[in-house]
C-alpha cells in the first residue's frame, strides 16, 4: 500500500498539532488480492474529528476509483463513501458507540457481462468494508478499555 499524507489547513488560533488531530486528508493506493486476482483501488479521503468532554465524532468522506480487478485493468468504476463514528459518554464507565456508513458505487463502463462485474465489485467492496469496519471497532474497543 502506498500512502500520501496531505496536511490540513491550520485555523486561526489553532496549533499545527491541533490541526493534525482535528482534520486529515489522504490519498493512497490499496493493493490486495480477492479470489486469487489482484485488486488495485485509488482512494482519496478527508476526515474530521470533533471532540468535547463527553462526546467524540469522527467523520470520514472519500471518493475512490477501481483501477484493477478480475484479472484486468478497469476504468469507469468509482465509489463514494461516508462514515460517521460517534462515541458518547452516557455515564462514568459507560460509552455508547454509534456507527453509520453510506456507499454509492458508480459504473460507467462498456464491459461485456456488465451485470456480473457489478455484482462481483459490490461483493468485493462489502468484504473490504467489513474487514476495515471490524478493525476500526477493535481499535475503539481497545481505546475505551485502556481509558
Amino acid at each position: 500500500m502506498t500512502k500520501n499524507y496531505v496536511e490540513s489547513a491550520v485555523r486561526h488560533g489553532q496549533s499545527l498539532q491541533e490541526a493534525k488531530v482535528a482534520a486529515i486528508s489522504q490519498a493512497f493506493t490499496l493493493e490486495l488480492e480477492e479470489d486469487g486476482s489482484p485488486v488495485k483501488i485509488q482512494l482519496h479521503y478527508a476526515g474530521k474529528r470533533v471532540a468535547d468532554p463527553h462526546r467524540e465524532v469522527l467523520v470520514l468522506s472519500g471518493q475512490s476509483q477501481l483501477l484493477e480487478a478480475f484479472g484486468a485493468v478497469v476504468s469507469g468504476i468509482a465509489f463514494e463513501e461516508k462514515h460517521w463514528l460517534v462515541l458518547s459518554e452516557l455515564s462514568a464507565g459507560v460509552t455508547l458507540v454509534k456507527v453509520c456508513m453510506r456507499m454509492a458505487v458508480h459504473f460507467d463502463c462498456e464491459l461485456p457481462n456488465c451485470q456480473q462485474y457489478i455484482e462481483q465489485t459490490c461483493q468485493m467492496l462489502i468484504n473490504l468494508k467489513q474487514l476495515r469496519f471490524e478493525s476500526v471497532l477493535e481499535g475503539v474497543e481497545q481505546r475505551l478499555l485502556i481509558g
